[in-house]
């Protein structure tokens, strides 16, 4: 670049667009083709920080990202906000035509963990979905086929791991079962660990080999 334009194509920048059509296409290949790492191990926190840092006028300041008249997030901010959406620590936003507050969201509508309050927030998005008479109508439709569902909820219904239907008062019962059964899983394998530590057989000293010269015979 040199000063206002660029020293290659002679584009002129300005605040709506600041780089030249070349490079704006290379970023953008760029940020479509480039590997994405799971959001998921980040804390609430470090997303809205990283969220704070794809901003700009014009393009992403951060990812070089150019902005659009309909798009402006660039890829990166898009995806936190699609996750902080999924742990309902931002707004639900519009649904598009044909698809569900669930659309692209679908980990948080899937029944894992011993808490309660993720399961009545995918409930209670359920109760405001456009789609609701449509989805009971099909969820209807497998269960009447003998289709099991398990640990999904689904127009606002929470079905456990053995495929019982839960209601919304039976949500913190529920919830302490997993606890419990989670526990207990975590303490069998740490009794199995140390079993296995304390009864591993030792060789004798007379079988082991002497792996180095100074090493006592």
């Amino acid at each position: 670049m040199t000063e206002t334009a660029c020293s290659t194509c002679h584009f002129v920048y300005s605040k709506e667009q600041p780089l030249c059509p070349p490079v704006a296409e290379a970023l953008r290949k760029m940020a479509t083709i480039a590997p994405t790492k799971s959001l998921s191990n980040y804390s609430t926190t470090r997303l809205r920080a990283i969220q704070r840092e794809h901003c700009g006028t014009g393009r992403c300041r951060r990812c070089g990202f150019v902005y659009t008249p309909s798009v402006r997030l660039c890829p990166t901010s898009r995806r936190i906000a699609l996750e902080l959406e999924t742990r309902f620590k931002a707004p639900i936003s519009e649904i598009k035509a044909g698809k569900g507050l669930c659309s692209g969201k679908g980990t948080a509508w899937t029944v894992t963990g011993n808490e309660s309050a993720p399961w009545r927030q995918a409930v209670a998005a359920c109760a405001q979905c456009p789609l609701l008479a449509q989805c009971a109508t099909e969820l209807e439709r497998r269960l009447s086929s003998g289709e099991k569902i398990s640990d999904q909820i689904l127009a606002g219904r929470l079905f456990s791991t053995q495929g019982a239907e839960i209601d919304i008062e039976g949500f913190d019962k529920y919830a302490d079962r997993r606890g419990v059964k989670t526990k207990g899983r975590n303490s069998r394998a740490r009794r199995r660990a140390a079993g296995c530590t304390a009864t591993a057989p030792m060789p004798a000293a007379s079988d082991q080999l002497t792996l180095f010269g100074s090493a006592a015979a």
